[in-house]
């Protein structure tokens, strides 16, 4: 079995690549390290607040390269 760290934190700068033809590649900074929603969730995810919309959303793991993280 496999394991896969994820070294994400609150505050870390990320690049959001959308998986659908119909966003753009943008920047973000992750506002949570969990999900906001009371499940059980299969694929790790985090809250990531997108400068290009000016909205939160939660991302996984493929879509988001972390550019620039907080120590």
């Amino acid at each position: 079995m496999a394991f896969l760290e994820w070294n994400i934190k609150k505050g870390d700068l990320v690049k959001i690549t959308p998986s659908n033809d119909f966003e753009t590649i943008s920047y973000g900074i992750v506002m949570s390290e969990k999900p906001c929603v009371e499940q059980i969730s299969l694929f790790p995810v985090v809250r990531v607040f997108s400068l290009a919309s000016g909205r939160a959303r939660e991302y996984y793991p493929y879509n988001l390269e972390i550019v620039s993280n907080i120590p």
